[in-house]
């Protein structure tokens, strides 16, 4: 058992007490990256594949480590580590699939790792299930108007779009649509509820902040870890990572045998 994980945590004594508890684990722990404040990890995810997991400490040097998640979309399951109590509920209305209060110990680390190792595969399994779920109820209910046209702002002006026209959808602090000329429009409203209106055999969501029209994938290789690397035309202004739990999905819908 493998994973890719990257630490964020800003005392450097703990830090590397962790780095030690992680190699007493016996697990196959590979540390990308030792991140020490919110600045610094949202510029990391923002350039690398994103991790399998992260251990994370709450109260960073300039400000929370839920700032991280906001900023980034970052969907791995995390580990948090704190010597306060007091952000356990909200620490779990994220990914977070532990909360280990310092000063940590071996067998709390080997406890938690061992939870993610069990659960990653029930997760691709749960997910799968409710995509396909999701898929029939916009498939069956015919009270969902899809749009097959959208009215896009430019400047003081409103452009047609046909849905086949537009590559994809992508949120960067508000939502934008692009269209396959390259053209860029921002739309008033979110990527859940676009989710809603438009075919969900035309349009996926690849990430916390694509929903990408099918068409628009131009070609997808092999990244770190068993995740994917997903070219899009136009292209993305940022890498594209489609994780490990999601990359079989992602072949098979784009005809993978």
């Amino acid at each position: 058992m493998k994973a890719n994980i990257i630490i964020i945590e800003d005392e450097p004594k703990a830090q590397k007490h962790l780095e030690n508890l992680l190699e007493l684990s016996g697990f196959g722990i590979v540390v990308d990256a030792c991140l020490p404040s919110v600045e610094a990890t949202v510029g990391w995810l923002k350039e690398n594949a994103h991790p399998d997991l992260v251990f994370m400490d709450i109260h960073l040097s300039d400000g929370i480590s839920f700032d991280i998640m906001e900023k980034t979309g970052l969907e791995a399951p995390i580990i948090f580590t704190t010597a306060y109590d007091e952000y356990a509920i909200r620490a779990f209305k994220t990914t977070g699939i532990d909360y280990l209060l310092k000063p940590l110990t071996v067998k709390e680390v080997n406890q938690a790792l061992t939870k993610f190792f069990r659960t990653r595969e029930k997760y691709l399994n749960d997910w799968m299930a409710k995509s396909i779920e999701l898929k029939h109820h916009f498939q069956n209910d015919i009270s969902i108007n899809r749009k097959d046209r959208f009215l896009l702002k430019s400047g003081k002006e409103l452009l047609p779009f046909h849905i086949d026209d537009i590559a994809y959808f992508f949120r960067s602090e508000i939502v934008f649509a692009k269209t396959y000329e390259g053209s860029q429009f921002s739309i008033n409203t979110s990527l859940n509820h676009l989710q809603t209106l438009v075919d969900p055999n035309q349009f996926v969501r690849l990430n916390r902040q694509l929903l990408t029209n099918i068409g628009s994938v131009s070609k997808i290789k092999p990244g770190r870890a068993g995740q994917l690397v997903v070219e899009l035309k136009p292209q993305y202004h940022e890498t594209v990572i489609v994780s490990q739990e999601r990359a079989g999905w992602l072949k098979k819908l784009l005809g993978h045998i």
